[in-house]
């Protein structure tokens, strides 16, 4: 490679490195804006404390990472078929509310229960929460929780995962 040629592609380097660096910063405060959560999440079935025209809800109590701690309130407003192979897996969506000291996050909860009774996967539950809104400290919020266990006896005992991104 000649000096000239060197120069020219050291110079074209520098260039881009320089260009670069406020883009990587950029991106480095948006992601310490992000927060990995962890979650014990415990819900049952009731029908007495939910909103007017809910007949039944699912109330609870998440104990979590970053101010999640709080109570909880679900009410699905939509169920899919099950599987033809899978025949106790039911698919269902529905609004999904933490309440904490901090605000509210209201998600969008997606997943699936198995209605089975008797089998080491009787009561199995999975679902993905995506973040819809919040108040509070969640007010612009974005992110994700994973939510993942069983319905024993009428308890829905999960753990949550995810991540939540504020502004």
């Amino acid at each position: 490679m000649t000096y000239p040629t060197l120069c020219r592609s050291l110079t074209a380097a520098l260039a881009f490195a320089a260009l670069a660096g406020p883009a990587a910063a950029d991106d480095q405060a948006i992601a310490s804006a992000c927060k990995p959560v962890h979650a014990d999440l415990v819900e049952a079935r009731a029908t007495t404390g939910c909103k007017p025209g809910h007949s039944f809800c699912f109330l609870g109590e998440v104990d979590g990472n970053h101010g999640l701690r709080g109570t909880t309130y679900f009410r699905g407003d939509s169920a899919g078929t099950a599987p033809p192979a899978s025949p106790s897996f039911l698919p269902y969506s529905g609004v999904f509310e933490f309440t904490t000291a901090g605000g509210v996050l209201v998600m969008r909860e997606t997943g699936l229960t198995n209605q089975s009774q008797g089998t080491p996967e009787s009561g199995a539950i999975t679902a993905y929460q995506q973040i819809v809104s919040g108040t509070g400290e969640y007010a612009g919020a974005t992110g994700y929780f994973f939510v993942s266990g069983f319905n024993r006896d009428g308890r829905i005992v999960t753990k949550v995962t995810g991540e939540i991104c504020t502004p």
